[in-house]
């Protein structure tokens, strides 16, 4: 129950999918109902690890989503998928 509550709550507005040798990332923004939006970082070989990041307008979620992709990309990761 409480899953179908969060999907109604949240909308994806970008996730791209990272992949560096074996391994791959998604990070994504996504609309959070009225609370903002959120940059969500998720290495698939340790979920554990994943990050949320709430901000508050778009402009911010999309400029922290771009710095983690520039950082990424700079380390050798390559985007494997995306969608919009």
């Amino acid at each position: 129950m409480k899953t179908s509550a969060l999907k109604r709550k949240t909308r994806d507005m970008i996730r791209w999918q990272f992949r560096f040798r074996d391994r791959l990332l998604t990070c994504g923004v996504s609309r959070t109902g009225a609370t903002g939006f959120s940059v969500v970082t998720v290495p698939h070989h340790n979920v554990r690890r994943g990050t949320v990041e709430i901000y508050r307008d778009l402009a911010s979620a999309l400029q922290r989503h771009a710095a983690i992709a520039l950082q990424l990309r700079a380390n050798g990761w390559s985007i494997a998928s995306y969608t919009t």
